[in-house]
């Protein structure tokens, strides 16, 4: 009885026990699952790092070891206290980075780049469970970590000392500095893993999807080995410490989801460049909200082919909701497809294609995994970045410092000017320029006026400010507005203008110029500085292939206009007044010269200085009312009856010139008939001689020439009776030394001399042959005013193929000359007065050549509408 109690009781103490142990286990357990438990397991499980504190004004020091080659600077912005958090924000900042030495400053540069901030649900008593970066203190908002490499000068020595700024002068920034001494370093010894490390700093580091990176940036994400470099000084004094718990959790990359479903907004256009032959197929969709989803607005698809073949399609616009596809069949050879959003909503599009068929640079294709199977990718524009300023009335005036040593070529400027807007416009650009001696005194003032018609394939990265406005826009300011390096830039790309480009010859004693605009409106200056090479664009963008179509913002190997900065540059950017312009890379139809006037009045024959040696040649040429009883002769040979006009208004009397081929045939007799009777005869003497015929009554009559001279040829100064007859030409040899030829301004119009250039052969040439110079190659110029084109005053030319009939040189029958005529224009910039102009033949091959010029025409009446229809090419001057 004993033995069984006490069995019982030790069951029951062991079923107390478990209890006991059961109970203490779940009261851990809860105890774990507490608001403060998951606050401080948030803690624990995030990497700890210490980052320095840059104060705006502020700087950090970090010595570089003399085997750096490169530096990564991890950084994180520290946003204002309050800021709420927003997933869809992005905010930009700048870092800038000196590297000296003591023999100078070997690396200076200003870096920017955009962030968010990464956080999930679900929150705890206000604290999110979940971020990529965040510290101690509640209210301090940290946004997700970004990374800048500096690439190190080679020379240098072993006291080199990197300095850390904020570019801003708004605005903290928390950062670390890494270094990286050798390229050569193995990679990770999994590449899985090697991929995966780097697809985590590629978030990190930049706002490309992985996958359209470049091979070169791929390697370079995946390598791994880098250290920490201290800051010098004393902590608390010379630099400050924040320490920062980051975790892996990012937000999903919506650039990367949005590459491939791209926002085609109202108005706007994008042209995409593909090598045929390929079908790449469009897809449309709208995302609009609504009850009652209605059809979008209709969308143009148009290609365009290198050969100028252009095929335009209409399409519906979508129903929201309802994604719509289109077929394209693009045939062999290089197009662009552009797609229009005509309606008064935004798009969503994607063109999806063969790799392959993406027609890019070399240096920007991006290493797409599947290509090389025949995968489809999504094909974006090509976009070109160029830096721009605003000027507008709450903007400084921009202003532009000229070097007084600058020659007349130095002195000349351009201007691009565009209006910004968030919507299209149809207010005018009206922009006004002053030029300001040493003594800030106006030596000349002009204005640049075009109406501002949108331009679809273009827009403006704003750095927008407080409220929406736009840059140098009259708004109230508060406080701690963001500066230009830093803010948010959530909103889309602004409307811009179609460009309204000008020319500027400053004079010689100018040192300042002015910009202003009544409002806001994109500048760019540049200046000019001619090359020895010719412009070519970077491969792809050649013209090699193209007719009847040229590239428009192809990147260029080698160009003649510079950009310029204004000298109020930093505080331009305070004002938010530095901004990026997107252009699309796309083909564009080559339209007539439309700033080119028509020619009016008389033709002038004009002969050069001296006195050259003339050879007679005889063209074709359309009888006219001017010409056409004293400038045309008829064609005549033996046995031949041709009918001639003579009229009653012609002085001279009828004469026929003869050229004989070979001097044996001399002493033959010819007999000139008229209308069936003869009229005269006579015996050749010479080769080349002259012989008066009787006087003939007026009207038409038949003209034979009866000879048994072999080689004989003759003219008659009549014109036919129909169709074409020959015109008297006198042409001069161009040879080394060249011709000097007067030309005459009489007002600030162009003057153009037309020079009619005469070879052997009919093609055209693949090297320069002709070299043309005005006044020496230094003609004097117009100053402070505005131009849309400047005369170069030295250029070789290449000759255009002929597309006349041949001329023939008197007295030389069976030899021929081809001609073709070569315009040079004395633009409006070319002061008013008489210029020379001096043409000499480049390389062996013979030339001939004659000048005449139109009568006065339209010389005083200087254009002032400055938008160009067409794309006007670099080196058009």
């Amino acid at each position: 009885m004993k033995t069984r109690n006490r069995a019982l009781l030790a069951i029951l103490g062991l079923a107390a026990g478990l209890a006991l142990v059961w109970g203490a286990s779940l009261a851990v357990l809860r105890n774990t699952d507490t608001p403060t438990a998951r606050r401080d397991a948030k803690f624990i499980n995030a990497e700890r790092l210490i980052f320095y504190r840059l104060e705006p004004g502020k700087e950090m020091r970090v010595r570089v070891p003399i085997e750096a080659e490169e530096l990564l600077v991890v950084t994180h912005e520290l946003l204002p206290d309050g800021t709420p958090y927003a997933p869809e924000k992005q905010y930009q900042y700048g870092l800038q980075a000196i590297l000296r030495a003591p023999e100078g400053i070997l690396l200076e540069r200003s870096i920017f780049t955009r962030t968010r901030q990464s956080k999930g649900q679900p929150q705890e008593d206000g604290t999110f469970l979940e971020e990529s970066a965040f510290t101690t203190h509640a209210s301090s908002q940290v946004t997700d970590e970004r990374e800048f490499v500096l690439r190190l000068p080679k020379e240098r020595s072993d006291h080199s000392v990197l300095y850390l700024r904020p570019a801003g002068a708004h605005g903290t920034l928390l950062a670390r500095v890494y270094v990286r001494a050798h390229r050569t370093l193995p990679l990770l010894a999994s590449q899985k893993l090697a991929q995966a490390r780097a697809e985590v700093r590629a978030g990190r580091a930049t706002f490309e999807p992985f996958e359209k990176l470049s091979q070169e940036t791929r390697r370079w994400l995946a390598e791994e080995h880098w250290e920490r470099l201290n800051a010098e000084g004393e902590a608390g004094t010379d630099y400050q410490i924040e320490p920062v718990y980051r975790t892996s959790f990012r937000l999903p990359l919506v650039e990367a989801t949005e590459s491939v479903q791209e926002r085609l907004g109202a108005g706007r256009a994008v042209a995409l460049n593909v090598t045929g032959p390929a079908k790449p197929l469009l897809w449309l969709w709208s995302d609009a909200a609504g009850m009652h989803p209605q059809p979008h607005g209709p969308v143009t698809v148009q290609t365009l082919s290198a050969d100028g073949v252009t095929q335009t399609l209409e399409l519906p616009g979508p129903v929201a909701g309802s994604p719509m596809s289109h077929p394209l069949e693009l045939p062999a050879g290089v197009h662009t497809v552009t797609v229009r959003n005509d309606g008064k909503e935004d798009l969503r599009y994607t063109v999806e294609g063969p790799f392959e068929s993406w027609l890019l640079p070399v240096g920007s294709r991006p290493v797409v995994p599947g290509a090389a199977a025949g995968g489809h990718v999504a094909f974006l524009p090509d976009t070109r970045r160029t830096e721009a300023f605003a000027t507008g009335p709450a903007c400084p005036v921009l202003e532009l410092d000229l070097d007084p040593r600058m020659d007349a070529s130095g002195r000349l400027v351009r201007i691009d000017a565009r209006t910004l807007d968030r919507a299209p416009s149809k207010e005018p650009l009206r922009l006004s320029l002053t030029v300001l001696d040493a003594q800030g005194q106006p030596l000349g003032q002009t204005e640049l006026d075009a109406m501002a018609e949108p331009a679809p394939f273009e827009s403006a990265d704003l750095v927008p400010l407080p409220g929406g406005a736009l840059p140098c826009t009259p708004v109230a300011t508060a406080a701690g507005t963001p500066d230009a390096s830093t803010g948010e830039v959530t909103d889309l790309p602004a409307w811009v203008s179609q460009v309204a480009s000008a020319r500027l010859f400053l004079p010689a004693g100018a040192r300042k110029l002015r910009v202003e605009a009544p409002r806001t409106t994109i500048v760019q200056l540049y200046s000019f500085l001619s090359g020895t090479q010719p412009l070519t664009a970077v491969p792809p963008y050649t013209d090699a292939a193209l007719t009847g179509v040229r590239w428009r913002n192809a990147p260029l190997d080698q160009r003649s206009w510079h950009p310029m900065r204004p000298a109020n540059l930093e505080a331009l950017m305070q004002g938010g007044a530095r901004m990026e312009l997107l252009s699309q890379v796309r083909l564009e139809p080559v339209g007539p010269d439309t700033d080119t006037l028509r020619p009016s009045g008389d033709a002038v024959v004009v002969r050069p200085y001296g006195t050259p040696p003339v050879v007679e040649v005889l063209e074709a040429a359309e009888a006219d009312s001017t010409d056409v009883v004293r400038a045309v002769s008829t064609f005549l040979e033996p046995g031949r009856a041709v009918r001639a006009q003579f009229d009653a208004r012609t002085p001279t009397r009828p004469e026929v010139r003869l050229s004989l081929k070979d001097a044996a045939a001399l002493g033959n007799e010819v007999e000139v008939l008229l209308d069936g009777e003869p009229l005269h005869r006579f015996t050749v003497r010479s080769t080349r001689s002259r012989e008066l015929l009787p006087p003939l009554p007026p009207g038409e009559h038949e003209v034979l020439l009866r000879s048994s001279a072999p080689g004989l040829t003759a003219m008659l100064n009549r014109p036919p009776a129909a169709g074409s007859g020959l015109r008297s030409r006198t042409v001069y040899p161009v040879g080394p030394s060249g011709l000097r030829v007067p030309v005459r301004k009489t007002g600030p119009g162009t003057v153009t001399l037309n020079v009619v250039v005469y070879t052997p052969v009919a093609e055209g040439s693949k090297e320069p042959r002709l070299s043309v110079t005005i006044d020496g190659g230094n003609p004097v110029r117009r100053a402070s005013v505005l131009v849309p084109h400047v005369t170069r005053a030295e250029r070789t030319v290449l000759l255009p193929a002929s597309t006349r009939e041949p001329a023939m040189p008197a007295g030389r029958p069976g030899v021929r000359w081809y001609a073709r005529t070569v315009p040079v224009t004395l633009g409006e910039d070319i002061a008013p007065g008489l210029h020379t102009v001096r043409i000499q033949a480049v390389g062996t091959e013979p030339l001939w050549a004659r000048f005449f010029v139109f009568g006065q025409s339209l010389e005083n009446t200087a254009p002032r509408e400055w938008n160009r229809g067409g794309w006007q090419p670099e080196d058009t001057l």
